[in-house]
């Protein structure tokens, strides 16, 4: 799987607000921001994972979750 495949199965995640993608992407954002070899891919990772914790936190709360 290449990261373009992977960059969009977590934008599916985020968009479709599904439990497990979310986790599985969060997982994937942790372990690239470990792997980071530059600055500014650390800060890439670390927005997407923001905004992947978002979605879960808003699953996790009630939200429209499938």
């Amino acid at each position: 799987m290449t990261r373009f495949k992977e960059k969009r199965r977590i934008d599916a995640a985020i968009l479709h607000r599904n439990r497990s993608e979310l986790e599985w992407a969060r997982s994937y954002c942790k372990m690239r921001l470990g792997i980071a070899p530059m600055k500014h891919h650390q800060k890439h990772w670390g927005k997407i994972l923001k905004k992947v914790e978002a979605a879960l936190a808003e699953v996790n709360d009630g939200g429209s979750a499938t």
